[in-house]
């Protein structure tokens, strides 16, 4: 019995060992098959599509210039550290990281064909009011036509109007005119340049931290307390902006970075909006049967069980989201303070953050997964005082 026992641990065992050869033979391939993938997107039809169109006036901006121009001012063109959904490629220029990007495909065109069967596009002037409108209506944003101007730049050729259309594109794509309007706010990356609907903007240094099961038992978790703490800092921004908040309907560590000024951004605005926008979009009347079904992305709707459609705001907020993802994560994935040396009281918040609905005086009033501004500082004080702690004691034992 015990020799059967053995031969099928044995065969067990073997199994395990290949299992995990041929993992790591899958991840090399993938890994490989992502960097080839990456490189023949950046030197074969992104830059050189690019600059192709570049030449024939169809594209224009800064970027073509410097990009197709003068072929020597930038070297160093890697895959991206982030996600590839996201930028196309990086190079650098005069110790500078460039993110260069592609703005999303949108359906709508500018244009139209008139009597004669020719393709026309509105006036200069008539394409500025259009984006006017769009970003008032977006993002409850007014700016005068001073700012319109400026953030058009002037780049189109009255000649080529069809580079109206990849301008279009640009104040269409979210994520770049998240970075363009909250520029001076440094939640995003700065834009650097456009070149028809692809554009630079400034790369990251994302944070890194390991994220596996073995960081229950890591010694890192002062370091991941601080990471915590700065990103809390950037929620709590986020909620301040005017005219009104911005919510994060994704929110992943492997978004954040760092500037070389030591600034807190994040990297992909994509699913990020004003809050009136994300309301009006999770109640827009979808048919449901629970509240799950109103749900986009991270940002949680209310199903109305007498009409059983979506018709409810957005029921939690950033710091719901922040909590869940970031501070406790799951699965393979777990979040900043998931270790065995994060204190029982602590992760009691986590929990009543992410689901402060079961307390009346925790939640935002109409919205029960929102914790409210209270158990927000709660949250945060402490996560201060331990760091504060954690940090005297480094001192003291180096001494």
């Amino acid at each position: 019995m015990l020799h059967a026992f053995k031969r099928k641990f044995r065969t067990i065992l073997q199994r395990c060992i290949l299992l995990a050869i041929l993992a790591a033979i899958f991840m090399l391939i993938v890994s490989y098959m992502n960097l080839e993938f990456c490189y023949k997107i950046m030197s074969q039809n992104s830059l050189t599509y690019m600059c192709k169109k570049y030449k024939n006036y169809e594209y224009s901006g800064t970027l073509c210039e410097e990009l197709c121009a003068n072929e020597q001012s930038f070297k160093s063109f890697k895959c991206p550290q982030a996600d590839m959904g996201t930028i196309m490629f990086t190079a650098e220029k005069n110790g500078d990281v460039y993110a260069v990007k592609l703005a999303r495909h949108i359906k709508d065109d500018l244009s139209w064909i008139n009597s004669r069967g020719m393709q026309v596009y509105p006036k200069i002037e008539n394409f500025h009011h259009i984006v006017k409108m769009h970003i008032t209506l977006t993002y409850n944003v007014t700016l005068d036509d001073n700012m319109i101007k400026a953030l058009v730049n002037q780049e189109i050729d009255k000649n080529n109007p069809q580079q109206m259309l990849n301008f279009w594109r640009l104040f269409k794509d979210n994520n770049y005119m998240m970075s363009k309007l909250y520029d001076e706010d440094s939640l995003f990356p700065t834009v650097l340049g456009s070149c028809g609907p692809y554009y630079a903007t400034e790369s990251l240094n994302i944070l890194k931290t390991e994220q596996s099961l073995l960081q229950y038992i890591s010694s890192d978790w002062h370091k991941r307390l601080k990471y915590a703490l700065s990103l809390m800092e950037f929620v709590f921004k986020m909620d301040e902006m005017k005219p009104e908040p911005l919510r994060m309907c994704k929110m992943k560590i492997s978004n954040f970075g760092v500037t070389g000024d030591k600034r807190i951004k994040y990297e992909n605005a994509e699913h990020v909006y004003v809050e009136t926008k994300i309301d009006k979009r999770l109640s827009d009347g979808s048919p449901c049967e629970e509240d799950a079904d109103c749900n986009f992305h991270y940002c949680m709707g209310k199903c109305d069980t007498k009409t059983s459609t979506c018709n409810g705001v957005q029921q939690n907020n950033n710091l719901q989201i922040f909590c869940d993802k970031i501070l406790k994560g799951g699965g393979l994935f777990p979040g900043l303070l998931a270790s065995a040396k994060t204190p029982k009281n602590l992760m009691k918040m986590v929990k009543n953050c992410i689901d402060p609905s079961k307390f009346s005086n925790l939640h935002v009033a109409g919205r029960s997964y929102a914790p409210n501004t209270e158990l927000a500082l709660r949250l945060y004080n402490e996560m201060k005082r331990l760091h504060n702690v954690d940090s005297k004691e480094a001192v003291v034992g180096t001494n």
